[in-house]
């Protein structure tokens, strides 16, 4: 694995996120760092998971709820919370080439089992990075995962909006 020869990136601009209306947001991540995450084990550091857009966050949604065997709208009601985001060292897994040379492939961006992906997500919290973009396991777009801990001035990730979300779009809906 040669998450180290990737060099970081910076990345800069709004990403949202679903979340249970009784969520607390003062601790971003500690779910994840409980429960475990694509990009994160279980029991391991705080990550923020966030989607580049809505339809990717109603996307990751639907995936949540067929993974639990549940409806969407088991789910409902949600908070949508847009966020504006500024880091300076992201592992940027957007890029098929880079994707192989950190030893991933697609089926396992998107598959059930995250062991190979949460492998990539230590080195690179290890390393001191400040997150991964990558492709959203539910498809047809980027998510990024945020290691809380990791965030170094001057990078910032702000709420800037809450919307009440009582439905999720459709597919292709905008």
């Amino acid at each position: 694995m040669a998450v180290g020869a990737i060099e970081p990136v910076a990345f800069s601009g709004r990403a949202f996120r679903h979340q249970a209306i009784e969520w607390r947001y003062s601790q971003p991540g500690a779910g994840a760092r409980t429960l475990g995450g694509r990009w994160n084990p279980p029991g391991s550091f705080a990550t923020l998971y966030l989607a580049l857009s809505v339809e990717v966050a109603a996307a990751e949604l639907r995936r949540l709820a067929a993974r639990a065997g549940r409806t969407v709208d088991d789910f409902m009601p949600r908070h949508l919370l847009e966020y504006e985001v500024e880091l300076a060292a992201v592992l940027d897994l957007t890029d098929p080439a880079t994707v192989g040379a950190v030893g991933l492939d697609e089926s396992q961006l998107r598959g059930d089992d995250a062991t190979a992906c949460q492998e990539v997500g230590e080195a690179a919290h290890h390393l001191g990075r400040e997150g991964i973009l990558a492709p959203s396991a539910a498809g047809g777009g980027n998510v990024l995962a945020v290691f809380v801990e990791r965030l170094a001035p001057p990078s910032r990730v702000e709420i800037i909006s809450t919307t009440a979300w009582e439905s999720v779009p459709n597919q292709g809906d905008g």
